[in-house]
């Protein structure tokens, strides 16, 4: 029981955080295209809640393809690794040539700014929810955003009071496995180095703090 209590921890932050990019930053629609670029935490969560809203097809796309694999159990459709493959072309092949409904962007890094920018289709949304260390800024092409009626929605999380009890209910019904997101217990003494290895995209799924190791 202490187990699930510690992994729960992530309904507060992760989870929120994914559930107001899904619901209230993109207002993601029943049989709606997403792609996920970035798939730790934040990603993983987004997966499980768009496959909870509907969505036909859920492409994640990362640089590890042991994250990828992880995507797959949690409800990704397709995977995509930007290392190996051109994401676009993929993303194309995909959808039939169109691009995606909606790519969230969960990382905060200019080249995942511009791979999800990349896969979005003629009127697409883009939500970026990764914020960058330091002042990051990434480049837009301005006039493929017009011509194309893009939009960038940030999102920086879901309302507390409105949406945590809605989270609360897709966890209890299994819609999102947080004991699955969880993959590192370690004890606090581990916290520091922990940081630094998730800062270098180490850290598959997402570690938490267990006082009681």
């Amino acid at each position: 029981e202490s187990m699930d209590l510690v992994s729960s921890a992530i309904i507060g932050c992760a989870a929120m955080t994914a559930y107001g990019a899904v619901r209230r930053g993109a207002d993601l629609h029943f049989g709606e295209s997403v792609a996920v670029v970035a798939t730790g935490g934040v990603g993983s969560n987004i997966i499980q809640i768009a496959k909870a809203f509907g969505a036909s097809q859920i492409v994640a796309i990362d640089i590890s393809d042991d994250k990828l694999a992880s995507a797959k159990e949690l409800g990704a459709t397709d995977v995509i690794n930007s290392v190996t493959q051109d994401a676009r072309g993929e993303i194309l092949k995909i959808t039939g040539g169109k691009g995606v409904d909606v790519a969230f962007e969960a990382l905060g890094r200019p080249e995942t700014w511009t791979t999800a920018l990349d896969v979005l289709k003629d009127g697409g949304r883009m939500v970026p929810i990764g914020l960058g260390a330091g002042v990051q800024t990434a480049q837009v092409e301005i006039n493929r955003l017009v011509r194309r009626s893009q939009h960038i929605l940030g999102s920086y999380g879901a309302r507390t009071r409105q949406d945590l009890p809605e989270v609360i209910r897709m966890a209890d019904l299994g819609m999102i496995d947080y004991q699955k997101i969880v993959t590192k217990r370690i004890p606090l003494e581990e916290a520091g180095a922990t940081y630094k290895l998730l800062s270098q995209g180490k850290v598959q799924g997402r570690a938490v703090v267990d006082m009681s190791l």
